[in-house]
């Protein structure tokens, strides 16, 4: 621990910290799924949802290993007391990640950096302010009744204009992006049991594919890296669109004989003249549509997102894919945000 308590050491090196670092993960045989894990049960403890307190071994295991050119520190500070170092060598350690940062800014940038350490530098788990419970439901609250709305709101323009799409789903990737997948699945079963409100009486049954979807886009881009880069994201929502069409077409079927009454039932009449069976008629037909309409529901909850990252300031750890397109579209990327995009 001596030459990780030595913040000013004048030969001192993000490198050098990662190789400290993992001399010390050696010295106490932990895994770094166990690290992951640990982390992740230390910040539910401190009041972080589920959905988010559990980081991606991948993000934990980069602060392990050398190139790189920035460190988040809290989640530094977590990965040491998950190693068993107490709380003062643990803040030892963030201060010798600061300082080294520090003298990597030339003078003239710092002022503005440390203007910006809120959005730029923010921390990638752990933020402030989702930790503690008042701020958290502060920021849950309007986003689960925004979620809902763009979901009743996509669901009324359909049944109005008859389209062969569902726009239903909005709400559901945003909060699922956001929160995860099971404030998404209630954003998705409310939204579906109100749709009544917006002449669409037949919108309960489906409630089901649109929790599936919150499960998809919740789990595939918070758990499963989704969020990476732009392919990955492309391919959740490639998975959501097979997913809901193969729960949305059983439901079809099985309760409205292929038929629900949307618009999508002219691309299953057109297959089934065709000559396929009503069954795989109404399966292609709803697949076509869904694959459309998730894609689309995707990247449009993408733009969204960024949007509110960067208008409200939203904390980056409840919008993980939202550093996809941060660095490319910042007009003077910091050293921070390109980093986080690279880990994105």
């Amino acid at each position: 621990m001596a030459s990780s308590s030595a913040p000013g050491h004048e030969t001192d090196s993000l490198d050098r910290i990662a190789a400290d670092l993992l001399a010390l993960k050696e010295r106490t045989g932990r895994s770094y799924a166990d690290i992951v894990r640990r982390i992740g049960l230390m910040r539910i403890e401190r009041g972080v949802p589920h959905g988010a307190a559990t980081p991606p071994r991948s993000t934990v295991y980069d602060a392990f290993r050398p190139g790189r050119t920035w460190i988040d520190p809290v989640l530094l500070r977590d990965i040491v007391i998950a190693l068993d170092v107490d709380d003062a060598d643990a803040d030892a350690w963030v201060e010798r990640s600061l300082q080294v940062r520090e003298g990597k800014r030339a003078p003239r940038q710092r002022a503005s950096t440390e203007a910006e350490g809120a959005e730029a530098g923010a921390p990638e788990e752990g933020d402030p302010v989702i930790d503690s419970a008042p701020n958290r439901w502060r920021l849950w609250a309007p986003i689960l009744l925004g979620g809902v709305a763009l979901n009743l709101i996509g669901i009324g323009v359909v049944e109005a204009l008859k389209l062969s799409i569902y726009l239903d789903m909005l709400g559901t990737a945003i909060v699922a992006i956001v929160l995860g997948p099971w404030p998404a699945a209630l954003v998705a079963l409310t939204s579906n049991l109100l749709g009544f409100s917006v002449g669409s009486p037949g919108a309960p049954p489906y409630a089901l594919v649109n929790i599936v979807g919150a499960l998809v886009w919740g789990y595939g881009v918070r758990r499963f890296g989704g969020g990476r880069d732009l392919g990955r994201f492309f391919a959740v929502n490639l998975v959501a669109g097979v997913a809901c069409s193969l729960v949305g077409a059983s439901i079809s079927v099985i309760l409205f004989h292929g038929f629900p009454g949307h618009g999508s039932d002219a691309v299953t009449a057109m297959l089934e003249t065709k000559g396929l069976p009503l069954v795989a008629a109404a399966f292609s037909g709803n697949m076509l549509t869904s694959l459309i309409d998730k894609v689309l529901t995707g990247f449009l909850a993408l733009t969204i997102c960024l949007w509110l990252q960067r208008s409200v300031r939203m904390p980056s750890t409840a919008l993980p894919v939202g550093r996809i397109l941060g660095a490319g579209t910042s007009s003077a990327t910091t050293e921070p945000s390109r980093d986080a995009s690279r880990r994105a």
